[in-house]
C-alpha cells in the first residue's frame, strides 16, 4: 500500500493552502481560546476559569451537562459553575469545552449519506472514551489528554468534506466507511485527514501530543511500538473504535501494544458503550445507534462472524471461570469454583463430581449441592467391571453422554438413577485427567433440548475440564509435600528428643532425691507435704514426656485409670496461682460441677492437655485479663451434635472448657489451629502445643472445639465420654 511518505511536500502544501484561503476554514470561538490559555496558566484559579466559562452560556451549559451526567453518579445536583469546575478539573474542563465548541463549529455541516455527521461523532466520543480507560489501564498520567486527543483525532475528515465536497466525496464513496480503503484513497487525491487535521490542530494553538496524536492514529503497527505513550493510546482506541472491522484483528492489536487480555478489552468496550451513550446526551451531540453502519454480510460472512464473537464470548468466559480455579486455597474451595464455572459456561446448575479414591476404588462424590440426595449421604461408584456412563467416560477419557446410549438402550441402573438425582432428562460425563492420571469425572445435567447444545461445545468442555483436574491434582501434591514435609521435622525433633532425653534424667533425679529429703525435715502433717506431692509428680510427668519425644512419629500405649478431673484441675490451679506474682492481673476463676464423675481415661495424657491449653490461655493475656476454667456432665439429649446412644441408653459425657478474655485468633490462623507448626507467638515458639493437644484429645476417644473472635477471647471446648472408650472424629 502506499504510504503517507509517498506524498510529496507540495502536493500537501496545496491542499492546505486552499483549505486556508477557503471561508470555511474552522476557527475556535474567542472565550475558548481564552479558557485555553487559563487553564494552561498555573496561576489561573478555579474561580477565573469560571468566570471566563460563565462569559459563554452555551458552553456553560455544556459544562454543567457533562458534570450532572449519570456516569458520574453524584448524589447531588451541581449548580455552581465554580463547584463544576472544581468536581471536573482544569483538564476535563478543557476537554469538555473543546468537544462542545468542535461540535458547534461543525454543527451547520451538510451531512449526508457519503459523511454520516452522526456515525462521525459516535466514532469520536468511543474513541475518546476508550482512550480515557486505555490511560487508567497502563497507567499513563493525564487520561483527559487523552480523552481530548481522542475526540480531536479524526477532525481533519470534516475539514476536508468542508472543503472539498467534490473530490473527498468520491473518496469517502468508493471507501465505504472501512479504514484501509479510505486512506488509501486520501493518498490518491494527495492528503490524508490525518494530516490534515493535525495542521489544523497546531494552528489552533493545541499541544504537539495532540497535534501528533492525530498526525500518526494510523501508522503501520511497527512504527507505533516506538512511540510515545498518548500516540500508542489514541491508535488503540481508533482500532476498537472502527465498528466496521469485525475480524477482532483489534484485539491483538491491543495485546501486542499494551498486553491486555480479551476479556479487559471485552469489558472495556461494553463499559464505553454506556458511556459514550451518556456523554453525547450530555453535550447534546446526535450520534448513530451502534452498528447501523456496519455493511450488510452474505451468508457466508455472517455465519463466520458469529462462530467467531462466540468464540471469542467463550474465551473471555473461560479466563473468568480459570481465575475462580486459580484462587481456589484448599480441595473444597476448588470444587464450589468448578461447579460454579460448569454453570456460568453451560447454563446448566445441575453438576454432580465425583472424585476417584484410589484406596478404595470408588468414584466419591462431592459437593452434593444441586443434586436429590439427602443431606450428609455419600454416594459412590464402585470402578472395575461397572458398565455406567462415569465409569466408562474416565476409564475411556472420553466424553459420553445419556442420548447415544439411550439410542441403543445400553444405559445402566445407576445411569438412569443418576439422571432422576439431578433432575434432568439427559446428563454428560466429562473425564478429568490431567498428564494421564485420571482424577474424577463431572456428570451435568440438562434437558433434552439442552443438552446438544453443551455436547457439541466438547473443545471447551474438555479444556474446562483440564483445568479443573491439573488445579485438584496440585492440590493433592501440595497436601502429600505438607505431610512429607511435616514428618521430615517430627523424625528430626524425635533424634534431637533422643539426645535432650539423656541429658535430662540426670539432673531431674537429683531434683526428686532433694525433694524427699525435703519432705523428710517437714512435719507429716505440714501442708507444704501437698505442693511436694504435686511437684513430684510434675517431675515423673516431665521425665514421661521426654521419654515419649524420643519417638514422635509412634503411637503411644495409655494407661487408662479412673481420674478426679476436678482435683486434677485444682491441682493445676495451684501451681499456676502461685507461680503469678503478686502484681499479675490475671485473675483465675474455677466453676466445677461438684456431681462429675470420675473418668476413666490417662491421666498424664489429660494432665498434658489442660496444661497446653492453660498455658496458652495465660499467655494470651500475659497482659492481664480472666481465665476461666469449667467443668460439667453431660448426657446425649443435651449435645445433639454427639447424639449417640449405646443398647438403647444415653451416652454421658465430661464436658471440660477453657476460656480467656484475650485477643481472639486471627481467622487465618483458626481454620489451620490443630496443623503442626501452626502459631501466633512468634520467635521461641513451636507450633506444636495445640497439635499434641488434638492428637491426645482424639487419642482418648474426645473432642476438642475452639470458639474465637478478634477482641473476644477464646474458647477451647473437651467433651470425653465418661468410660473413655467412645471415640469421635
Amino acid at each position: 500500500m502506499e504510504t503517507r511518505q509517498t506524498i510529496t511536500d507540495d502536493r500537501a502544501a496545496y491542499f492546505l493552502s486552499r483549505i486556508e484561503a477557503a471561508r470555511n476554514l474552522p476557527s475556535l470561538p474567542q472565550v475558548l481560546l481564552k479558557l485555553i490559555e487559563a487553564c494552561r496558566n498555573e496561576e489561573m484559579t478555579i474561580r477565573d476559569i469560571a468566570q471566563i466559562v460563565s462569559g459563554d452560556s452555551a458552553l456553560s451549559a455544556r459544562i454543567l451537562g457533562i458534570v450532572n451526567a449519570p456516569f458520574y453518579r453524584r448524589a447531588e445536583k451541581i449548580v455552581r459553575m465554580d463547584d463544576a469546575l472544581f468536581q471536573l478539573g482544569r483538564d476535563a474542563v478543557r476537554s469538555v469545552a473543546i468537544s462542545a465548541s468542535i461540535h458547534q463549529v461543525f454543527s451547520r455541516v451538510n451531512g449526508q449519506s457519503l459523511f454520516n455527521m452522526k456515525l462521525y461523532w459516535r466514532h469520536a466520543l468511543l474513541c475518546a472514551v476508550l482512550a480515557r480507560r486505555l490511560s487508567e489501564k497502563t497507567a499513563y498520567k493525564a487520561p483527559e489528554l487523552s480523552f481530548l486527543s481522542g475526540i480531536l483525532h479524526d477532525v481533519g475528515r470534516m475539514v476536508l468534506w468542508v472543503n472539498f465536497p467534490d473530490e473527498y466525496g468520491k473518496v469517502l464513496q468508493a471507501a465505504r466507511n472501512r479504514s484501509e480503503t479510505l486512506l488509501e484513497g486520501e493518498l490518491k487525491m494527495g492528503i490524508t485527514h490525518a494530516e490534515v487535521g493535525s495542521w489544523l490542530l497546531n494552528r489552533w494553538g493545541l499541544d504537539a501530543f495532540t497535534a501528533d496524536a492525530a498526525r500518526y492514529h494510523h501508522e503501520p503497527l511497527e512504527r507505533i511500538h516506538n512511540a510515545f505513550p498518548l500516540i500508542k493510546i489514541i491508535y488503540a482506541a481508533n482500532i476498537l473504535s472502527d465498528m466496521p472491522d469485525s475480524d477482532f484483528s483489534r484485539y491483538k492489536v491491543i495485546r501486542k501494544l499494551f498486553g491486555i487480555g480479551f476479556t479487559d478489552i471485552t469489558d472495556m468496550l461494553s463499559a464505553a458503550q454506556e458511556e459514550v451513550r451518556e456523554l453525547a446526551e450530555a453535550l447534546d451531540i446526535q450520534i448513530e445507534p451502534v452498528d447501523r453502519h456496519s455493511p450488510p454480510l452474505d451468508g457466508r460472512e455472517e455465519a463466520k462472524e458469529e462462530a467467531l464473537t462466540g468464540e471469542v464470548r467463550d474465551v473471555a468466559l473461560l479466563q473468568a471461570a480459570m481465575q475462580g480455579l486459580m484462587e481456589a486455597p484448599d480441595r473444597d474451595a476448588i470444587q464450589r469454583a468448578a461447579r460454579q464455572g460448569i454453570e456460568v459456561l453451560f447454563g446448566t446448575p445441575a453438576i454432580m463430581l465425583f472424585l476417584l479414591d484410589r484406596d478404595r476404588e470408588l468414584l466419591v462424590m462431592q459437593d452434593p449441592a444441586g443434586s436429590r440426595l439427602p443431606p450428609g449421604q455419600e454416594l459412590t461408584i464402585p470402578m472395575g467391571r461397572n458398565e455406567s456412563l462415569p465409569v466408562r467416560a474416565l476409564t475411556q477419557k472420553a466424553i459420553l453422554g445419556t442420548p447415544e446410549r439411550r439410542d441403543r438402550g445400553a444405559l445402566t441402573i445407576m445411569d438412569e438413577m443418576l439422571v432422576h438425582i439431578l433432575g434432568s432428562e439427559e446428563i454428560l460425563c466429562v473425564p478429568l485427567v490431567t498428564q494421564k492420571e485420571t482424577v474424577g469425572v463431572f456428570i451435568i445435567g440438562a434437558e433434552r433440548a439442552a443438552m446438544a447444545p453443551i455436547a457439541a461445545q466438547s473443545r471447551l468442555l474438555t479444556l474446562y475440564a483440564d483445568q479443573v483436574a491439573m488445579s485438584l491434582r496440585l492440590d493433592q501434591m501440595r497436601k502429600a509435600q505438607t505431610r512429607l514435609y511435616q514428618a521430615g521435622r517430627l523424625a528430626a525433633s524425635s533424634a534431637l528428643a533422643r539426645k535432650v532425653a539423656h541429658e535430662v534424667n540426670n539432673p531431674l533425679s537429683i531434683i526428686k532425691n532433694y525433694l524427699k529429703i525435703l519432705g523428710m525435715k517437714l512435719d507429716a502433717d505440714n501442708t507444704a507435704q501437698d505442693e511436694l506431692r504435686i511437684v513430684n509428680e510434675e517431675i515423673d510427668r516431665v521425665a514421661l514426656i521426654i521419654c515419649q519425644l524420643t519417638d514422635l512419629t509412634s503411637e503411644k500405649d495409655r494407661v487408662r485409670q479412673s481420674v478426679d478431673v476436678n482435683g486434677l484441675l485444682r491441682d493445676l490451679a495451684t501451681i499456676i496461682e502461685k507461680s503469678f506474682s503478686t502484681s499479675s492481673r490475671i485473675r483465675f476463676h474455677l466453676d466445677l460441677d461438684p456431681t462429675l464423675p470420675g473418668l476413666v481415661t490417662d491421666r498424664n495424657g489429660l494432665k498434658q492437655v489442660l496444661i497446653n491449653l492453660l498455658k496458652n490461655a495465660i499467655e494470651a493475656i500475659r497482659q492481664g485479663g480472666n481465665l476461666y476454667v469449667r467443668t460439667k456432665g453431660l448426657v446425649t439429649r443435651d449435645l445433639e451434635e454427639m447424639a449417640v446412644k449405646r443398647e438403647g441408653k444415653a451416652e454421658q459425657y465430661v464436658e471440660i472448657s477453657v476460656r480467656d478474655d484475650g485477643p481472639g485468633i486471627p481467622e487465618a490462623v483458626r481454620q489451620r489451629l490443630f496443623e503442626p507448626y501452626v502459631t501466633t507467638k512468634g520467635e521461641g515458639h513451636s507450633g506444636l502445643g495445640l497439635s499434641v493437644v488434638h492428637s491426645i484429645v482424639k487419642d482418648l476417644g474426645g473432642t476438642i472445639q475452639c470458639e474465637s473472635a478478634e477482641g473476644k477471647g477464646t474458647t477451647f471446648v473437651i467433651r470425653f465420654p465418661l468410660n473413655g472408650v467412645t471415640k469421635t472424629a
